[in-house]
């Protein structure tokens, strides 16, 4: 793989800027860094290499460029309006001096791509927003897209001008840059692992494209795809091409479906079977418990029996000890024998004492552990009565994801139906005799057959601690009616919007645009 190497002077950064171009040809993708914001991060990374077979192919040069996040995203402590500024005059350092260094250098008509991982999604997903017409399309991994998690406290002033959650809800409904934005490949992917700390605010972006009616895809990769270069290197090899390609993200969104409904019923069986699991040791427990309590309760009450004896056998021999003192004051004359015999009595008294408080300590001690034992018993039935509720939510949600599956299947099935239709009346339409076209007369352009959605299916509550995910609205319409074509009209790619599900309840299924790709490597053929 051949490289370049240059830098670039920028007058509004006040410094140089480097930039190192892989490949000989093909349309140029514009890398934006991550990490220590230098031009080879992603080299560092391993992507140049994950992503040679696409630049050796010819299908596209990598221009990979430093960024200022060190001066701006990153110097989280720094006043607020320098870091501002810098990011600002990076951008503008994108446009007035990288944009004409990559179309002099690439000689490729083509508008470049956008890509990048980490902050350089966040950089790449402003860039877009705020400049649709300089750029061809967009490839942003596992970014953060909300400001405020870069400032302390409240958003400063100006700061929504680079926050993409704000700056997609502040587009103009029926502005150019919605229409543009339409018409361009535009690709979001995270994974679901807990370090993927930015998933949220990708829902909301999701979500604002949505409500602008901005077709996109939004994909949310499996549960163990971690915010590092490893699945980077994954996610840029298959996301790439489909970016690049006409059509790419439309065929990927259809063979992604059912993978994502795969996905979602084998981590529902999953969940049911540890819901099962705890069920079964729940009652072990119980069992356990009750014969804790079956055995205290017997003890206490044989401790409370000797309690009973020995008070008994004091009484009597402190009754045996006074009678002793009243006969030595009587008998004065047998003083020594009275007093021997009292103090043996007193003896004897003061041991049946003392045994009637070992005894009283005892029964104290037996009665805790009978209480600890019924408390014990409470707690086993309260947590087998949860997790039999946690286990019928888990029963419903496996009936629930078994039910997608199948719906997702069947929408596929007659996906394929209705193309395979197409393609045979094509050939039915091929294999006609040719007619001449009258000169005055152009001939009319067939529209192609509008597909019809799919029905929606209300989501099934599901067991906590799941999250919820906010209901999708259908695309709002971009132009009258009575322009569009019928394709356009067809939401072929879209799949149903699950409504929203009380709280608490698990999320309910993302929409086709936004399908998941499973863990490991996700499938990249789309559905024949």
């Amino acid at each position: 793989m051949n490289s370049t190497h240059a830098t670039l002077q920028s007058n509004d950064l006040s410094r140089a800027i480097e930039v190192e171009v892989y490949g000989d040809a093909g349309q140029p993708v514009i890398v934006l860094p991550e990490g220590d914001s230098s031009f080879a991060s992603w080299s560092e990374g391993g992507m140049i290499d994950a992503l040679a077979p696409l630049v050796d192919s010819g299908m596209m040069r990598l221009v990979c460029t430093d960024s200022v996040d060190l001066m701006g995203w990153y110097s989280r402590y720094a006043v607020p309006e320098y870091r501002l500024s810098n990011i600002k005059n990076f951008f503008k350092f994108v446009e007035k001096d990288l944009l004409p260094f990559v179309a002099d250098t690439c000689g490729d008509d083509r508008p470049p791509v956008l890509a990048g991982a980490g902050m350089g999604a966040l950089n790449a997903c402003v860039l877009m927003l705020s400049r649709p017409q300089l750029f061809g399309g967009l490839l942003a991994l596992s970014g953060t897209y909300d400001a405020r998690r870069f400032v302390v406290g409240e958003l400063p002033e100006g700061w929504e001008d680079v926050s993409p959650v704000d700056m997609v809800p502040a587009l103009p409904q029926r502005g150019k840059a919605v229409r543009l934005l339409s018409g361009l490949p535009l690709a979001f992917v995270c994974g679901q692992d807990a370090s993927e700390d930015g998933i949220d605010t990708q829902r909301a972006l999701e979500q604002a494209f949505e409500d602008r009616g901005i077709d996109a895809t939004f994909e949310y990769w499996g549960y163990d795809v971690r915010h590092d270069w490893e699945w980077w290197r994954k996610e840029a090899a298959e996301m790439l091409p489909a970016v690049l390609s006409p059509e790419g993200l439309a065929d990927r969104r259809l063979s992604a479906s059912l993978a994502y409904a795969e996905r979602e019923a084998k981590h529902a069986a999953a969940q049911l079977a540890d819901a099962q699991a705890r069920l079964s040791a729940a009652n072990d427990a119980l069992k356990i418990a009750k014969h804790d309590l079956d055995v205290t309760t017997r003890r206490a009450k044989q401790e409370e029996k000797s309690v009973t004896t020995c008070g008994e056998t004091e009484a009597e021999l402190v009754k045996a000890a006074r009678v002793a003192w009243a006969e030595r004051d009587r008998v004065a004359k047998l003083l020594h024998e009275a007093d021997s015999a009292a103090n043996d009595a007193q003896a004897k008294a003061d041991a049946a004492t003392k045994s009637r408080r070992d005894a009283e300590w005892i029964l104290g001690e037996a009665r805790a552990a009978a209480s600890a034992a019924r408390a014990n018993n409470e707690a086993a039935q309260e947590s087998v009565v949860a997790c039999e509720e946690e286990a019928a939510a888990a029963t419903r949600e496996d009936a629930l994801a078994r039910q997608r599956l199948e719906d997702t299947r069947a929408l596929i099935e007659e996906e394929r139906s209705k193309a395979k239709a197409a393609a045979e009346h094509a050939l039915e339409l091929a294999q006609k005799p040719a007619t001449k076209t009258p000169a005055s007369k152009k001939p009319i352009a067939k529209k192609p057959i509008a597909k019809k959605p799919a029905a929606k299916k209300p989501a099934a509550k599901k067991p906590a601690p799941k999250r919820t995910t906010a209901p999708r609205k259908p695309a709002a319409a971009k132009k009258p009616a009575a322009t569009r074509s019928a394709a356009a009209k067809a939401p072929a790619t879209k799949k149903p919007v699950a409504k929203k599900a009380p709280a608490p309840a698990k999320k309910a299924p993302a929409p086709a645009k936004r399908a998941s790709v499973p863990a490991g490597k996700p499938a990249t053929k789309p559905a024949e």
